[in-house]
């Protein structure tokens, strides 16, 4: 009787947890070729820190856009999960989560500065970040997914950082004045 309670409190507490969708943009870039640039040595480094991160996530699928900048991001997580990279379109993103979504699956989107907000405005959640700066890679959104009974799903962000922390973006307007 003693190892049945431990089961079904087992498959509770399974059955409970609530999915995970984790959005980063990608690494710090370099600047060579131009038009698609490859990570610096600080964005591999990053990428290696989002693997330690998501590191014991459960992480089952992997979303990425075409670019060298993202899919470098995401390839030390791919290697070490054996879950492959699949390339997104800035257009399907809203196609792209509802799938995440009713997969029940964590999931991991690499993006760009001026996609992931775009992609949170299309949950109902509300960010307390309003723009991304250039030198900022340090931030991870996470999406906690609840599926409510007939009423579809509720949403729960969390804002937080994840490897060294990114140069302060400066206020040039204030800077400008002084």
């Amino acid at each position: 009787m003693k190892w049945c309670f431990l089961f079904l409190s087992l498959l509770l507490v399974l059955a409970c947890s609530s999915p995970k969708i984790f959005i980063v943009r990608h690494a710090e870039k370099g600047t060579d070729p131009p038009d698609n640039p490859h990570l610096t040595a600080a964005g591999q480094q990053r990428a290696k820190d989002l693997e330690s991160y998501l590191k014991g996530k459960k992480i089952r699928r992997i979303y990425s856009t075409e670019t060298n900048r993202t899919k470098e991001t995401a390839a030390p997580l791919s290697e070490s999960t054996g879950k492959p990279v699949v390339i997104y379109k800035n257009d399907t993103v809203k196609a792209m989560l509802l799938r995440i979504i009713e997969s029940g699956e964590n999931t991991l989107i690499v993006g760009h500065s001026n996609t992931i907000l775009p992609m949170l405005d299309a949950l109902p959640i509300k960010h307390s970040i309003t723009a991304i700066a250039d030198n900022d890679y340090d931030n991870i959104f996470i999406v906690g997914i609840k599926k409510k009974s007939l009423a579809g799903y509720s949403f729960k962000l969390r804002e937080t950082t994840y490897g060294e922390k990114s140069p302060a973006s400066v206020d040039t307007s204030k800077a400008m004045m002084k």
